[in-house]
């Protein structure tokens, strides 16, 4: 069992930090061997990362990168040429914290890891029939979905077409969003959301239900594209990375000046309290944590947050192992407050005490659930 958790830990730790390395990393294919041109796609490379980094498909307009672009050799940490279908390309590498800083002076957002991966049913609509499109299919719509996840730093999960998931998953309810079938039939690849998308000759429609856990409960998010696989799967792409940065990037520029408290239950040993303090440091909506005290089982911490607290309950979530638990009305505490006054004699005199509310903090309550 122990090997088994090491094991699965590794592979998790590993995954994150492939797509940690992936955020500052850019391959462009180049039309020439001339300077300029080099320049060009090292500016290109350039505007990738910052998207793919601060979550925002229109960070490359920010005035700030506009004026940084010249300079792009400063934030390179590895270059290198490379190959993409015949043509000559090339391969970058950006500093991470000099990227950050330069979102920081934009007053752009950052989006960190681990992002939510997202499971994409496809149903091509033909003019005879309609098919899923399953990981093992060799179809060419899986690697235009792939590349533009990557593009966007979306992990892309396709479902693998075994039996299971032929029995699973039926195409009418597929095609029609029917959200309990759907949830049934994604439940056994645990993802973070849903996405199901509809392929009809060079049009698109999709559907994303970004929380997996609450399929039904919540209105998904849905659009339409058109052009190419290429173009239309960009665009969806876009718009929904968008949306997951828009509930996770983390405001660099802004700081809640005020530290919170912050109480996690249902910890059973220093093990789990071990973990739950690296998962609330790594966040990238905390600045500073501080541990107050740890009673029964739950721990009280003192946090600062670089961001909302919308932002640091979205980013938790993303850890399947915690769950919000909603803050119950706090009592206000009276605290007698003596008070004198003059009598007509000019004696001062006291009178009867009044009661003074004094608010009570309330926590931000979660619940380690393992």
């Amino acid at each position: 069992m122990l090997r088994t958790f090491i094991f699965v830990l590794a592979l998790v730790l590993g995954q994150t930090s492939v797509m940690a390395a992936s955020l500052f990393s850019a391959e462009v294919v180049l039309d020439d061997s001339d300077a300029a041109t080099e320049q060009a796609a090292k500016e290109a490379a350039f505007v990738d990362v910052l998207i793919r980094a601060s979550g925002q498909s229109d960070v490359g307009n920010n005035p700030v990168i506009q004026k940084a672009l010249p300079t792009v050799n400063q934030y390179i940490t590895q270059l290198g040429y490379g190959d993409v279908e015949g043509q000559r390309s090339l391969v970058l590498g950006f500093d991470d914290r000099k990227v950050r800083t330069l979102l920081t002076q934009a007053q752009a957002t950052y989006w960190g890891t681990p992002r939510p991966d997202v499971l994409f049913w496809l149903v091509e609509d033909n003019a005879s029939q309609r098919n899923v499109v399953w990981e093992q299919s060799a179809s060419p719509l899986i690697n235009e979905l792939k590349v533009e996840g990557e593009r966007r730093g979306l992990p892309v999960l396709m479902p693998v077409g075994d039996f299971d998931d032929v029995v699973a998953a039926s195409i009418p309810d597929l095609w029609g969003g029917f959200a309990g079938p759907i949830a049934q039939a994604s439940a056994r690849y645990n993802p973070a959301g849903v996405a199901v998308v509809k392929v009809h000759n060079n049009r698109i429609s999709w559907q994303l239900f970004p929380n997996a856990a609450s399929i039904g409960q919540d209105a998904p998010v849905e659009g339409r594209a058109s052009g190419s696989p290429e173009q239309a799967f960009a665009t969806m792409i876009d718009e929904m990375a968008d949306f997951y940065a828009g509930r996770l990037a983390v405001n660099l520029g802004v700081a809640d000046s005020g530290a919170k408290a912050l109480e996690v239950s249902g910890l059973d040993d220093a093990e789990d309290f071990f973990v739950i303090e690296r998962t609330l440091k790594g966040l990238n909506s905390v600045a500073s944590l501080r541990l107050e005290s740890i009673v029964d089982g739950t721990a009280t911490f003192r946090v600062s947050l670089l961001a909302s607290e919308d932002i640091f309950h979205n980013e938790m979530m993303v850890d399947r192992r915690l769950r919000r638990v909603e803050a119950l009305p706090q009592p206000v505490v009276e605290v007698e407050a003596p008070v004198v006054t003059e009598n007509a004699d000019g004696v001062i005199v006291p009178v009867e005490p009044t009661s003074i509310p004094e608010p009570v903090e309330a926590a931000i309550q979660y619940e380690w659930i393992g």
